[in-house]
């Protein structure tokens, strides 16, 4: 283990982040886990995979395309399944994003087949060096862009009105819904948007690694071990709970070798689900603003 691989790992996180936001998102307004995030993630990377297939375009600038395209997708399965399902019980969402989980594996390997595929670009494997020590552009540039949509999240969510309606839908969607606002719309559009930034980590993800249709379940496994470390609903805290997962894989791949990276952070999913489930990074801001209003905010601040 060295410095340079924890430093690595740290900016890895903020891909891992990137990956597990819209996982935070869509329990911490509409309390639903949605087991096919792992596939909205590989969508993005198979979408972008088609599109630079036809266009010699750098894999970022595809997100003009998959960001919408994914959004879609997620808004009207939404709107015309799961908002069905959950008038029936709390379980029945649950069960079927797993169904959607299995049915995007089944479609993505009739498509696609099981061959690992990635997104080739210049910056996918080169290296920016600082201080002696030398950082995977890929991981650079997923850390960036982890900041600058949970920042630009949080800004959201806390700053605007559309936020302020997410928000009360999310602690009271029953008083929500008497003051006007449309809750399935905005169900909809939260679990659209997080399937959007969802796919923007695939397309860095697919970029930096490899993706094949059985990598599903694996990035949910991630991201539910970033959202557990850094408080469910909470979008800064993803970013915390990113940089640990990836400090934690990068110092375990380095002591015993990489083989037992993943092993490390389903170990570590399972000790925080059995320690500490409310998550390790906890918002005093949050603390305060609950005191005040006397209405709990499931979003915006860690849980």
């Amino acid at each position: 283990m060295t410095a340079e691989a924890l430093v690595n790992g740290a900016f890895l996180g903020g891909l891992y982040a990137l990956v597990a936001l819209g996982l935070s998102l869509v329990f911490g307004i509409m309390r639903v886990v949605n087991l096919a995030h792992g596939i909205m993630v590989l969508l993005g990377a198979y979408i972008a995979i088609l599109v630079t297939d036809q266009v010699d375009v750098d894999p970022l600038l595809t997100f003009v395309i998959v960001g919408p395209a994914v959004f879609l997708i997620a808004a009207l399965t939404q709107r015309l399944l799961l908002h069905r399902l959950a008038g029936h019980s709390q379980e029945a969402p649950l069960v079927a994003t797993f169904g959607l989980l299995l049915l995007g594996q089944g479609l993505l390997t009739y498509t696609f087949g099981t061959s690992p595929r990635s997104l080739s670009a210049p910056w996918g494997s080169q290296g920016i060096s600082f201080l002696g020590i030398t950082v995977q552009s890929g991981n650079v540039i997923g850390f960036v862009l982890a900041v600058i949509v949970v920042a630009a999240a949080q800004l959201v969510l806390t700053r605007t009105r559309f936020g302020t309606a997410l928000r009360a839908s999310a602690a009271d969607p029953a008083t929500a819904s008497t003051l006007g606002i449309n809750i399935p719309v905005m169900h909809a559009i939260t679990f659209g948007a997080a399937a959007a930034i969802a796919a923007l980590g695939g397309i860095v993800y697919g970029t930096a690694f490899s993706v094949d249709p059985n990598a599903g379940l694996p990035l949910l496994v991630l991201g539910f071990t970033v959202v557990v470390i850094g408080g469910v609903g909470s979008v800064p805290g993803t970013l915390v709970g990113g940089v640990v997962v990836g400090v934690v894989a990068a110092a375990v791949g380095g002591i015993f070798g990489p083989v037992y990276s993943p092993i490390a952070v389903n170990l570590l999913l399972l000790l925080l689900l059995l320690l500490r489930p409310q998550g390790l990074a906890v918002s005093l801001r949050r603390r305060r603003t609950v005191a005040r209003s006397g209405v709990a905010t499931t979003v915006g601040g860690a849980a």
